[in-house]
């Protein structure tokens, strides 16, 4: 009996490559967030209109794109935990080493930065389940943008946690908007139908919740 001898090479090398894929995105994913938490900290010196703009929105969109291109379950959660743990300690950094901006809120305290760095892991998470054709995805796609949305509402109600003066309503109409994009670039079709449909109660309990009812 003739014995055929199986070649490895093909799958080692796409196993290597697939490798080498998910390093470089760990990597990219610290790296572009300290790189954002570094403009971050740049730009508390400015208006905090544009500040409140850009923190948390800018990182949100970082874990938004960073959970969408993991290759699994697991790569997602610690990508999206890179890419978090990236601008917090460019902003812990600067509030360190630096004097007279304003408050850099990722890194105000403990558990202002526990609870930051939950929610944004989450997002990832949340947009890892988008790559679903199912209703969990549509579902994930809806949360996703209701509670990107409901920042905004947070921001522009007076006595909110997050309430910054002015944000309302131009700021607020930007933060809509995104939050309108994340829902038409993550669905199509008739999901887009069902993810508004969940994006809407997600705001709406967001926003009973924010009033106090």
């Amino acid at each position: 009996m003739a014995l055929v001898e199986q070649n490895y090479t093909p799958d080692y090398l796409t196993g290597d490559r697939r490798e080498r894929a998910i390093v470089l995105h760990m990597v990219l994913s610290l790296v572009v967030g300290m790189a954002l938490g570094i403009v971050g900290a740049l730009l508390s010196y400015g208006p905090h209109l544009i500040y409140s703009l850009y923190e948390p929105y800018a990182f949100i969109l970082l874990v938004v794109v960073v959970g969408r291109t993991a290759s699994g379950l697991g790569w997602a959660t610690l990508a999206s935990a890179l890419a978090t743990l990236g601008p917090i300690v460019s902003l812990l950094a600067a509030s360190i080493f630096g004097s007279g901006a304003q408050t850099l809120s990722l890194g105000s305290d403990g558990a202002v930065l526990n609870l930051v760095l939950v929610t944004l892991v989450s997002f990832g998470l949340l947009s890892y389940f988008t790559k679903r054709e199912d209703l969990r995805g549509d579902i994930a796609a809806g949360s996703l943008a209701g509670l990107v949305a409901a920042t905004g509402i947070d921001k522009s109600l007076p006595g909110g946690v997050e309430y910054v003066p002015g944000f309302w309503p131009w700021n607020a109409l930007i933060v809509t908007v995104f939050a309108l994009g994340l829902l038409l670039s993550l669905r199509q079709g008739g999901a887009r139908a069902r993810s508004a449909l969940v994006a809407l109660i997600t705001v709406s309990t967001c926003f009973l919740f924010f009033v106090g009812l």
